[in-house]
């Protein structure tokens, strides 16, 4: 069963700080241009420690990742950031629109101490890769911080901490606005009240929904701490990792993970067809809102194909079950022979592609919009794009709940968790 904790966060002053100013996405999503954005809205904006800017003459004792430690100090030492006095949790709700429709997202941030290998009380749902943890890594050993929280899926229908913890908090400790987004945060502090979230998780499965290679990144920092300090208890600060959960019957959306080929190395639509005709139908659509319509309509099964030069879309809907389970390789688990990503990985993309879905390649691009999928290939940035549409949360769960895993960059949750709510040391 996770064991649950309150903890002393580290949070920005809100006599100083304004949160709407300083938050950011997690380091994976910022783009290049948002890099600068974030820098230019506060000089104690959070991506200073999550993904500082690189510079030409950086070596190994001034990088990034040690601007990130002096950056931190500094804010503590100027009482830009203070520690809490007592230990808490932090519920948080996520007010944001998605479509034409509002929704709120409701969770709270704990303390969570690390699986062992063999308990499997905390489970991933797709695969991860090297670089992403290295990087991490390199910070953890750094600052000993964890900036950012890991979210976790878990599944109460009562919905014991929305109507028996959250109608006893009284006005929230923050509330915000930033992006048409609003935030509201409560420190619970009170120990009848972290104890009852503590028992309620007990006897829980968490499903790390997002920040694998965190989660993943921590338990070799762990091992590394035991090994150093002789300390195996299981009770040090570095056995325990930030985590946002999240009931997922309160505001979990996914998107889709769309793949696009950016070097495909000379296969064109003649070679894909080959193949895709032995497992999909293909329909051809010469408006590109039709066809995305189409894509959203047709749900699970359907994949989006585009490819320069050939002006026009393809919806491709899979056609007898005999020849998808000829094609596919045995290998594969039952829950994943019904997955669309693995089954586009395994059947197409890999097979004719040369593209591995869970090793690093410089030839695939992922994007959560369909638009800017397809916009790559027309401006000639991409060869093919491959549209999907998201899994189900049930499909998630029940993959990782079998021990198997999606390939790598099969899901986008949304909205993501802002970075800068609170911070957790791991020292």
């Amino acid at each position: 069963m996770p064991k649950i904790r309150s903890f002393r966060g580290i949070r920005y002053n809100p006599e100083r700080i304004g949160l709407d100013s300083v938050i950011c996405p997690p380091y994976d999503v910022i783009t290049n241009q948002q890099l600068e954005e974030l820098y230019a809205r506060s000089p104690y904006n959070a991506v200073r420690l999550v993904l500082g800017k690189q510079h030409p003459k950086d070596d190994k004792d001034n990088n990034r990742y040690t601007r990130a430690r002096d950056y931190f100090h500094q804010w503590l030492s100027e009482g830009v950031l203070i520690e809490d006095e007592k230990p808490a949790i932090y519920y948080h709700e996520h007010t944001f629109t998605l479509g034409d429709k509002t929704y709120t997202r409701k969770g709270f941030i704990a303390s969570v101490r690390l699986d062992d290998d063999d308990k499997k009380v905390i489970r991933p749902h797709e695969h991860t890769v090297k670089s992403p943890k290295l990087d991490r890594l390199r910070l953890m050993n750094e600052v000993r911080m964890n900036f950012s929280s890991v979210l976790g899926l878990y599944a109460d229908s009562k919905k014991i901490i929305e109507t028996q913890v959250k109608p006893r908090l009284g006005d929230p400790h923050v509330e915000f606005t930033f992006r048409d987004e609003t935030h509201r945060l409560w420190v619970i502090d009170e120990t009848a009240l972290v104890d009852k979230v503590s028992r309620l998780m007990q006897n829980k499965k968490i499903v790390l929904a997002d920040g694998q290679h965190r989660y993943e990144t921590a338990k070799i920092y762990r091992d590394r701490m035991r090994a150093a300090t002789g300390k195996s208890d299981g009770n040090q600060n570095f056995d325990y990792i930030q985590m946002y959960l999240v009931n997922v019957d309160e505001g979990v959306k996914i998107l889709p993970m769309h793949r696009v080929i950016l070097d495909s190395m000379g296969v064109g639509l003649v070679d894909l067809e080959y193949r895709i005709k032995e497992i999909y139908n293909m329909i051809p659509y010469d408006n590109r809102k039709g066809f995305i319509s189409a894509l959203n309509k047709a749900g699970k099964g359907a994949v989006g194909l585009f490819v320069k030069g050939i002006p026009r879309f393809y919806l491709l809907q899979l056609a007898h079950e005999e020849d998808l389970e000829r094609m596919m390789p045995q290998h594969i688990p039952h829950q994943l022979r019904k997955n669309d990503v693995t089954i586009l990985h395994d059947c197409v993309i890999e097979p004719v592609l040369g593209i591995n879905a869970n090793i690093e390649n410089r030839r695939i691009s992922y994007t959560s919009k369909a638009e800017e999928a397809l916009d790559m290939v027309s401006k000639g940035q991409a060869d093919i794009a491959f549209l999907l549409n998201p899994p189900s949360i049930e499909e998630v769960f029940e993959i990782a709940e079998a021990g198997l895993r999606m390939p790598h960059n099969s899901t986008y949750f949304y909205p993501k968790v802002p970075t800068g709510l609170v911070f957790h040391s791991i020292g």
